[in-house]
């Protein structure tokens, strides 16, 4: 399952976040996973990258693209509004970097 989707803001997110060492970042609209991709090559020192989305087609396209980091992706059904259960859930206590658009 592909996407002709586009993602916007690439690089400003990725320019905002160059000088910043990210261990734990959460994407509160992953969408079909492009600005994670994005963030996920260009930061390898995230140990952990949470993405959520309401859409669960999206969530599936997204789990697909982020393969290549399965071990360190946690995808959620949901809303940004839901990030402390997220967050809770799988026992993160602080996240470095945190994208909406």
């Amino acid at each position: 399952m592909t996407t002709a989707h586009t993602p916007v803001m690439v690089e400003e997110m990725l320019s905002f976040f160059a000088d910043v060492e990210l261990k734990v970042f959460f994407d509160a609209t992953l969408g079909a996973g492009g600005h994670a991709r994005a963030i996920l090559e260009a930061h390898p020192e995230i140990e952990m990258f949470i993405g959520c989305d309401r859409d669960l087609t999206a969530i599936e396209i997204a789990s697909k693209r982020l393969e290549p980091w399965k071990d360190k992706v946690r995808l959620f059904h949901g809303n940004h509004s839901d990030l402390d259960r997220m967050v809770e859930s799988i026992g993160v206590k602080k996240v470095d970097g945190f994208f909406l658009i």
